[in-house]
């Protein structure tokens, strides 16, 4: 088993404690989207890529097997490719272009960065079985809040990959910071690809995407995405010992059109105090008060490419399903 470089227990206790007082103290109530990605959390995400109306991880899937050794290829003149993924999860879907790279003969590192230590030991197992040659080096962090540090190689080419539509959960400016600390380090010729969900029936009808699809993905009828969402209230209580009724708090999706964001809430049934033991305090919520929890930022395609120039890339091609559903895009580096 190779070695997780381990986040500090204490220091990520501290972090949680703070992003809480912050988040609960703020008008309106909100949460930083990593606070969802404990061990609990990560495997109810995993269960929502499954999710017959979360389209994203399928359509993804598909345009990685489908374009694979189209990504892969044409880069002879570079002996090896290093591969770095921001939020890699269990990686499944990297394995289709993991295999496209194997299939051109050449070197292949991979460098999973993820928040879950169980994620990234599930990818590790996985891979490891089917890429024994695969150099694997998993690295357990927040990039949120860590600036990345990619291996240096001067006969490989740097393949930074950001999938799943992740780009879309922070504002425009935070994710081209995210990009631009990740790429820091990458040459002229280095490659960027992300994977970004597009907007509703967008630029004169891109697509026939309705919002009714998008607020379906974010509210399942099986209820796992609400159980991901009431996850944060368990999680406060494991760690901080807050004394939330979970059954008090209602999962709500909601668009926002203003912001192109299906944005996710903790909504409160009823005017109650919650007490935080570790926080040493309570916080008051009214009847139909929210915390806010998540945005997921749709992308028209000109506004997918403005994000890879604003990170450094020039956009080389792009992919899409085809309804246009959702796209891929491969910059590279200038």
């Amino acid at each position: 088993m190779r070695e997780l470089r381990v986040i500090d227990e204490t220091e990520s206790g501290d972090a949680v404690a703070e992003a809480v007082r912050e988040g609960l103290l703020a008008y309106p109530k909100t949460l930083p989207p990593w606070l969802f990605y404990d061990e609990q959390g990560s495997a109810l995400f995993e269960q929502i890529t499954a999710l017959p109306e979360y389209y994203l991880t399928r359509m993804e899937r598909e345009l990685l097997h489908r374009h694979g050794r189209e990504i892969a290829a044409g880069r002879d003149e570079w002996r090896r490719m290093s591969v770095v993924e921001l939020g890699a999860g269990s990686a499944q879907k990297t394995a289709w272009l993991l295999r496209a790279l194997d299939a051109e003969g050449r070197g292949i590192s991979y460098l999973p960065m993820d928040i879950s230590a169980t994620a990234l030991r599930e990818a590790e197992e996985q891979l490891g079985r089917e890429f024994p040659q695969l150099r694997l080096r998993p690295v357990l962090t927040d990039f949120m809040r860590e600036r990345p540090t990619l291996p240096i190689d001067a006969e490989a080419q740097r393949l930074l990959l950001w999938l799943g539509s992740s780009a879309g959960n922070f504002e425009m400016e935070d994710a081209v910071k995210i990009l631009r600390d990740a790429s820091a380090e990458m040459r002229e010729g280095d490659l960027l690809l992300l994977g970004l969900d597009g907007a509703p029936e967008a630029n004169g009808r891109e697509t026939d995407k309705k919002i009714s699809d998008l607020l379906r993905a974010y509210d399942d009828a099986a209820g796992v995405t609400a159980a991901f969402n009431r996850n944060l209230l368990k999680r406060m209580g494991r760690e901080l010992g807050a004394e939330f009724c979970v059954e008090q708090f209602e999962h709500e999706a909601r668009w926002n059109g203003r912001t192109s964001c299906v944005e996710m809430h903790l909504v409160s049934k009823i005017a109650q105090s919650v007490f935080v033991r570790e926080l040493e305090r309570s916080f008051d919520f009214q009847a139909g008060e929210s915390i806010h929890t998540e945005n997921s930022r749709k992308f028209t395609r000109d506004e997918a490419r403005a994000l890879v120039a604003a990170a450094g890339f020039s956009t080389v091609k792009s992919w899409h399903d085809p309804d246009g559903w959702y796209g891929l895009y491969l910059g590279q580096r200038v």
